[in-house]
């Protein structure tokens, strides 16, 4: 026996903590594996007490560890709770029937019921009357798409008053009952949906105030245009007679950016549309003078998401070839993929554009004229993402890139009768 140890009866081993039904499934398993029964032949009554008691102090260690991983855990699905109810926006899950099955504070507030009410209560009759269609379809594609999916409709308070809500949703699964279910998060945009209204009635009174401003501007200016003429056939004094021009030079140019601040206006008010690329250059061609200028437009299916106003571009392509290139007799349209776009192509014969001047050319007020040409199309094409640039090489022509991302073309299976 080892200096300082106790003999058996001295001993007092605790078990106190230990959980009985824990105690008969250790029983039972020892029972069904006897072979873990240790071998205790050759050891002391000493050393298997100490055994005992180094593995008790194991037992109370790992017990320790997995109360602290276990307040850990509490602590954890606390915060996470607070989160969750105290969160700006409505939370909700619901069923693979769109039963509501949890909701967060802000949830219930929004829907204006107490939270214990809402449980199993079908989320559709929170829906305006109305949106009830848009409703079922966009459930029903969160349940079968898997991703997370938006929609905007109008929901219905228990007091039965009306607010615009976004919906984000997404499947995820009902771990308690084995099904599909769905996680949404709403948000009221009233104040949104305020300022746009606001904003649209805004951009209304600028619209008619700059539509009764020009339309004032350009009757002056004919009244100013009508007079230098007459003048000019009243004088005979050479510098006279350049005055008067260099005043009916200002005011053409005048006349031709009072007009162009009607296109600018335009820019953006209408819907983005699918546009067939051929049709419009077809369209733009016919409307440059003179037959001096043959085009080689492609017959094929291609249609590009744009500003309606896309057709201006491709006249004012066209346009400014005509204008600035020199000899120009042929302009060709083209266009190849890009990566995982795709990139049309004007190209002219002209005399091209000077290095210097490329940075430029699609600056506002750059260039002959009024340069707002350039400037305009450069700002329709953006409206939906897309870039343009000038890549032709000087003395050979110019050359124009569109560079069109994916998502934005398409080609149809039917190309549209010209």
């Amino acid at each position: 026996m080892t200096a300082g140890s106790k003999k058996p009866d001295e001993m007092s081993i605790p078990v106190q903590g230990i959980v009985r039904s824990m105690r008969d499934y250790a029983e039972d398993q020892l029972a069904l594996n006897p072979q873990h029964f240790p071998n205790l032949n050759g050891h002391t009554a000493e050393e298997l007490i100490h055994e005992l008691q180094v593995h008790q102090i194991e037992l109370e260690t790992q017990a320790e560890e997995l109360r602290r991983v276990q307040l850990a855990l509490e602590e954890s699905r606390d915060k996470y709770l607070d989160l969750y109810d105290f969160a700006p926006i409505g939370y909700l899950t619901l069923s693979d029937k769109a039963m509501i099955l949890e909701a967060n504070l802000n949830g219930a507030k929004l829907l204006g019921v107490e939270r214990g009410i809402l449980a199993n209560a079908r989320f559709r009759k929170f829906i305006a009357p109305e949106y009830l269609d848009p409703w079922d379809r966009y459930f029903v594609n969160v349940l079968n798409m898997g991703e997370k999916l938006s929609c905007t409709i109008t929901l219905k308070r228990a007091d039965g008053t009306l607010f615009p809500a976004l919906l984000e949703s997404i499947r995820t699964e009902d771990h308690n009952h084995g099904t599909p279910a769905v996680r949404m998060a709403i948000s009221d945009i009233t104040n949104i949906t305020q300022a746009e209204v606001a904003l649209q009635v805004s951009n209304k009174k600028l619209t008619l105030l700059s539509s009764i401003t020009r339309h004032d501007i350009m009757n002056q200016i004919t009244v100013l245009y009508g007079s230098l003429e007459i003048a000019l056939g009243k004088v005979k004094d050479a510098d006279r007679i350049a005055n008067i021009n260099r005043a009916l030079n200002a005011a053409k140019t005048i006349q031709r950016q009072i007009s162009f601040t009607k296109e600018y206006e335009d820019l953006g008010a209408r819907t983005p549309v699918w546009q067939r690329v051929s049709v419009l250059t077809r369209s733009a061609a016919s409307q440059i003078s003179g037959n001096a200028i043959s085009f080689e437009i492609p017959d094929d299916n291609l249609e590009i998401y744009a500003d309606p106003l896309l057709v201006k571009v491709f006249y004012n392509l066209f346009d400014n070839a005509r204008q600035h290139g020199g000899t120009v007799t042929h302009i060709r349209v083209g266009h190849h993929p890009a990566g995982t776009g795709l990139v049309i192509s004007v190209a002219d014969n002209g005399v091209g554009i000077p290095p210097e001047d490329k940075p430029h050319v699609f600056e506002r007020g750059f260039g002959k004229n009024t340069g707002l040409g350039l400037f305009l199309s450069r700002e329709i094409l953006s409206i939906t993402g897309i870039s343009i640039s000038e890549t032709g090489v000087p003395g050979k022509g110019a050359q124009f890139e569109i560079a069109v991302p994916e998502g934005a073309f398409r080609f149809m299976e039917e190309p549209v009768p010209v």
